[in-house]
């Protein structure tokens, strides 16, 4: 497989996608249709949380043994209210259904319809929530595991062994951490082709299809769709640590965070038509047909 062809032709696309007048205008309004999910969700929630929930806690948290205070609770509803726009963006999929429409229809750089955007969107939510589901079993036993293991050394072990019990939590967060990790890697490898897949079939049912999914994983090449996996992963890694470098050197101020939150909404959207643009010239090389050697060579 020739990543480097399929790197070129996908930032050709993305580039022939957005640096254009009618591109520019579908930018911006992509960038609008995860902005304002967003701040309707930030909004919502804040009033919600400093208005109606903030006194219930203040009344009950704010004693000398447990030692919070009004900005604290504050403070960590407002960091709550955040989390709670971010999600807004997943029950309003626009640019989720703008994905799903590059890797379907990969050669129209035309804007679909908000019906069209907002139906695809959550064909890629239903997959994308299917294949994020063995994380959180994983996540919801090991807290069970977590206080049942907690509750049964604190009654067993005497007092003098109580250092044991920071022992048996140390353990349970690294077993957590190596089998989140490793549920990960094999989540993302499946759950990348699936979402192309779903995109060229339509069919929820036949992006979660695992024995499909690894069909084309094995038309593929298992080394080449690791390798382009890796690329992607390194490209994500390298933007998010260079907007956290960025944020850094003006020491995480608010002001300084919200323009290069904006910023990087601006740059998310190209950024995910590239990889996704990738990832379908990928998925493309499992329907190429396999050219046979069939040279003849003359007898010495």
């Amino acid at each position: 497989m020739e990543h480097a062809e399929h790197i070129a032709e996908a930032v050709s696309y993305t580039k022939d996608t957005f640096l254009q007048i009618d591109g520019i205008i579908n930018w911006i309004k992509l960038f609008f249709a995860i902005i304002i999910p967003i701040l309707s969700g930030f909004a919502i929630a804040s009033i919600i949380l400093q208005f109606i929930v903030k006194p219930a806690l203040v009344t009950v948290l704010i004693t000398p043994n447990l030692g919070f205070t009004e900005g604290a609770i504050s403070y960590i509803l407002q960091y709550i209210a955040v989390l709670t726009g971010l999600v807004f963006v997943f029950f309003f999929p626009y640019y989720q259904g703008y994905l799903y429409c590059s890797m379907k229809r990969p050669d129209n750089l035309q804007m679909a319809s908000l019906h069209t955007l907002f139906v695809s969107g959550w064909k890629i939510n239903a997959v994308l929530l299917y294949y994020v589901l063995p994380l959180i079993i994983i996540f919801l036993l090991y807290a069970a595991l977590f206080a049942a293991v907690n509750s049964a050394v604190h009654i067993i072990l005497p007092s003098d062994l109580a250092g044991f019990e920071t022992v048996f939590d140390y353990i349970l967060v690294i077993g957590y951490l190596v089998a989140e990790f490793i549920t990960a890697i094999l989540v993302s490898l499946f759950g990348c082709i699936g979402l192309v897949h779903l995109a060229r079939t339509g069919s929820v049912k036949q992006a979660v299809n695992m024995r499909n999914i690894a069909g084309l994983i094995k038309k593929i090449g298992w080394y080449d769709y690791i390798l382009s996996i890796v690329i992607i992963t390194i490209l994500l890694l390298t933007t998010s640590v260079l907007f956290l470098g960025i944020a850094g050197i003006f020491n995480y101020a608010a002001v300084s965070n919200t323009i290069l939150f904006v910023l990087m909404l601006f740059v998310i959207i190209p950024l995910g038509v590239f990889v996704t643009r990738y990832l379908a010239n990928v998925y493309d090389t499992a329907f190429l047909e396999t050219e046979e050697d069939i040279e003849e060579f003359d007898d010495f």
